[in-house]
């Protein structure tokens, strides 16, 4: 899987988000958008289930893994900041 077709599975993901969401509470879609920290748009539950698609449409493309795990989550750099991060991040699991 490339960069590109993990980019469109996150933005999906948001797409699909935004769906749930009230009109003034709509989610950026753009490969740069912030995502959770500083300059967020995510709550920590909006996050939980934005991961818990993107790893249910992963799944669905043959990829099952878990996005979530110490590393990540006590990290300085979050790879959840925005979605160029969290590309990049699902990148390199995928090749671990």
């Amino acid at each position: 899987m490339n960069r590109s077709q993990i980019q469109s599975i996150v933005l999906d993901a948001l797409r699909m988000t935004n769906q749930a969401r009230e009109d003034d509470q709509q989610l950026t879609v753009s490969p740069d958008a912030p995502l959770f920290g500083s300059g967020g748009q995510l709550d920590s539950m909006g996050l939980v289930a934005l991961i818990i698609d993107i790893e249910e449409a992963l799944s669905e493309a043959g990829y099952n893994m878990i996005l979530t795990n110490e590393r990540a989550m006590s990290g300085t750099r979050s790879p959840f900041k925005d979605v160029p991060s969290l590309v990049a991040y699902i990148e390199d699991r995928l090749v671990d």
